[in-house]
């Protein structure tokens, strides 16, 4: 398929706004990362090519608490963006990954099969069609696909596979398709619930502080205990299956520059660093410390944060219900609060998208990977 003219000229329409889209987020990086470690560094260090995937991710597929999206905000702050723009950037909130088989290669697209939904597509390079002679027809690709016109942008990082894994990526395919009901979401389920009965027995708690520099070799440490407690009971013949070695742990800046970083291992919501976690605990141990304005913005933040879940509050009032009572009817200024309907609220209203989630194994099996 040779692409028409005007769909090239929009091509590089699309490739400056998505400039654009990334300075946006770069400007804003301190208030969107977070977002972006919650689901990408959950247990491992955030290379360059993961986090440009996680970047991409928030552009495209997260949406805030009220469900707008960075598109949506992007959209708000550039009023001066033409009708062609806006009706691009709008249709690149429906994008997707796949796993695609490369049927043919054009002088400036390629014709892709989808194993995911068994699905054709055409799709072009948002940076130009040198990027596309990485491509041979029958290999394999892994990225995601954003609409222009009526073909398709790579977007993201590509990630090219041996054409010998095909079989064994049609299954992976069918088993993203109906994760649901597959057996490999039930053992990410199973997996996840091992490591936190794991992370449990080795730091005494499902909630803990950490000093920032210390994290690292604490998960060193923890992962050791943990691949060693797993093997411990094993069949010979089971082992050879799993790591002899647990990975080097290297987290981001993000959290090791921090003097505590507080860690949560929820059943459902997986494991959560919270930055500075000390001081948003502090007042539901003491309320007295609310009378300080620095406290109070602490709790605040955590209220207004798109990517902090009901998780932190909730673990503050089992852990502390007479205190964090007070410190609530303190910070609202409501001395009758109830824990109870009061607290309900309060999460209704600030984390109203968290309670209607479906939250998903933030561990997955190895060889679904």
């Amino acid at each position: 398929m040779v692409l028409a003219k005007e769909t090239l000229e929009h091509i590089a329409t699309a490739q400056q706004l998505k400039s654009d889209l990334v300075n946006y987020y770069k400007k804003r990086e301190q208030k969107y990362k977070p977002i972006i470690l919650t689901r990408y560094a959950k247990n491992h260090a955030l290379r360059e090519d993961i986090m440009a995937n996680g970047i991409d991710w928030l552009i495209h597929c997260f949406r805030f608490q009220k469900g707008d999206t960075l598109i949506d905000r992007f959209i708000k702050k550039h009023r001066a963006l033409s009708g062609l723009e806006i009706q691009i950037l709008e249709r690149w909130k429906d994008s997707f990954e796949g796993i695609f088989e490369v049927k043919a290669l054009e002088a400036d697209s390629v014709r892709l099969f989808n194993l995911v939904d068994q699905q054709e597509y055409t799709a072009a390079s948002i940076t130009g069609p040198e990027t596309l002679e990485r491509l041979k027809p029958g290999g394999l690709v892994m990225s995601r696909l954003i609409p222009l016109d009526d073909i398709y942008l790579f977007s993201g990082n590509m990630y090219l596979l041996p054409p010998g894994d095909k079989k064994a990526l049609q299954d992976l395919a069918a088993k993203i398709a109906q994760s649901n009901s597959s057996a490999k979401y039930d053992q990410a389920w199973e997996i996840q619930r091992k490591y936190r009965d794991s992370f449990i027995s080795y730091f005494g708690d499902d909630l803990i502080t950490l000093p920032g520099h210390k994290l690292d070799e604490a998960f060193d440490n923890f992962n050791h205990y943990h691949i060693e407690k797993t093997l411990h009971n094993m069949p010979e013949e089971k082992k050879s299956e799993y790591p002899a070695a647990a990975p080097k742990m290297e987290f981001p800046e993000a959290l090791t520059r921090n003097d505590n970083v507080g860690l949560i291992f929820d059943e459902r919501e997986g494991l959560n660093f919270y930055p500075g976690f000390e001081s948003f605990m502090a007042p539901f141990k003491n309320p007295r410390l609310l009378e300080d304005e620095e406290h109070r913005e602490v709790i605040t933040g955590y209220l207004e944060s798109d990517s902090i879940s009901t998780l932190p509050f909730r673990k503050m009032v089992e852990r502390y219900p007479e205190s964090s009572r007070q410190a609530f009817a303190a910070l609202f200024a409501k001395p009758n609060w109830d824990n109870d309907k009061d607290f309900h609220e309060l999460m209704e209203k600030h984390k109203g998208a968290f309670l209607k989630k479906k939250w998903e194994p933030a561990t997955l099996p190895f060889n679904m990977i």
